[in-house]
């Protein structure tokens, strides 16, 4: 991390800002008019920006361009210090390669005139570092910016940081689906690696972990791992027009920063391991061979985030009735239409079980739960559920 000081901080800035490629984000509590103007250009090329900026009298024009020019790449938070904390910090990032944090308000003063102090990042690891910082503050600010009843309106509703729903069951009118949902489940992913070497033993891993928001449990599950990778995150509108329920499940995970936290714990946990460590040591031309039983543990700085962030999942949960004795429940990713799970509704206790843990009747072929099974016959046994053990 190398520092500037001096009365020319623009000249650090806005170089980086103004040949962004895919993203910028911005922590600015002052925001001069004409730097709104460009960045409402950029979001308008398809560049994502985020900003994050204070409600004061200095942005009344800057928040009046922001508002008027929103679009799907520009986001934007205006904070007010009546309601939430103020604000006082200065975050750039920008493509997700170029980190700067300082004293710098993107104005004409903060950038050409005022002294001020800049730490710009130099290496990838302390880039996602200042991402880091900018996501949790973003995260924190985000459900006091937004009144709640502007979150949905009669039958649409406003999506944030979600995949694409691409794939729309509520469209499809077929007798055998008898009840449609459309859950929302929020995430958070981090991509890392760390590579560590302990008397003479090289430690390393990477790999990316996806951590249930709700739950605060890491998913293994290469499936949902797939989903997040291959598919955007956006936010738009959502019309259900009741034709289905709409669940958005909450988090309990308060922070971005808890949410590393945990997941650096599970990392750590992971690739805790015992070793063999030899020493030798040689008396009167013999060499002697000790061995002792050694335990590595990653150290927290070890472990760098290549990549990390915050998204909803949209999963459809549709109930099928084929006939009396064949009831399922289907789950499947709304943005790829990939089926994740299969669920199958004993017709014997009508509990509702995994597919892959059903049982399949010998006479009837009806799947049943591995309670409503039996075994009939001394040499040639056959599984029969309830029902047709009954009439046998």
């Amino acid at each position: 991390m190398k520092t500037y000081c001096g009365s020319n901080a623009g000249s650090q800035i806005l170089p980086v800002l103004w040949n962004a490629r895919e993203s910028i984000w911005i922590i600015s509590p002052w925001l001069g008019k004409d730097y709104a103007e460009q960045l409402a250009s950029l979001s308008q090329k398809g560049i994502q920006v985020r900003i994050i900026t204070s409600h004061n009298d200095f942005n009344v024009e800057s928040i009046e361009i922001l508002k008027a020019s929103e679009n799907k790449s520009l986001k934007f938070l205006i904070l007010d210090k009546e309601k939430t904390s103020f604000i006082h910090a200065k975050i750039y990032v920008v493509d997700n390669k170029y980190g700067l944090s300082g004293s710098a308000n993107l104005t004409y003063s903060g950038l050409n005139s005022n002294v001020e102090n800049l730490s710009i990042a130099e290496t990838s690891e302390e880039v996602q570092k200042i991402r880091n910082e900018f996501m949790n503050l973003w995260m924190t600010f985000e459900s006091e910016s937004v009144p709640n009843e502007e979150l949905s309106v009669g039958t649409s509703h406003s999506i944030r940081d979600a995949l694409p729903l691409s794939i729309n069951f509520g469209n499809v009118d077929q007798t055998k689906i008898k009840d449609k949902e459309l859950v929302y489940h929020p995430y958070y992913f981090f991509e890392f690696s760390f590579r560590a070497s302990m008397q003479g033993h090289l430690f390393e891993d990477s790999g990316f972990v996806v951590l249930d928001a709700e739950t605060r449990h890491t998913v293994i599950d290469d499936l949902l791992v797939q989903e997040i990778k291959n598919n955007p995150i956006k936010d738009y509108v959502l019309k259900t027009e009741d034709k289905y329920r709409l669940t958005i499940r909450p988090q309990k995970i308060e922070s971005f920063r808890e949410a590393r936290e945990l997941v650096l714990n599970y990392i750590i946990a992971k690739n805790t391991r015992h070793y063999t460590q030899d020493y030798r040591s040689s008396y009167r031309d013999r060499i002697y061979v000790r061995s002792y039983d050694r335990v590595f543990v990653p150290y927290r700085n070890s472990v760098s985030f290549i990549k990390s962030g915050f998204v909803q999942v949209p999963y459809w949960y549709y109930e099928i009735f084929e006939s009396e004795r064949r009831h399922y429940q289907s789950v499947t990713f709304g943005a790829s239409g990939r089926k994740w799970n299969e669920f199958v509704y004993c017709p014997e206790c009508q509990k509702k079980i995994f597919i892959h843990d059903a049982i399949s009747c010998d006479s009837c072929g009806t799947q049943v739960c591995p309670d409503c099974i039996n075994e009939k016959g001394l040499v040639f046994k056959k599984k029969l559920c309830r029902s047709c053990l009954s009439k046998s």
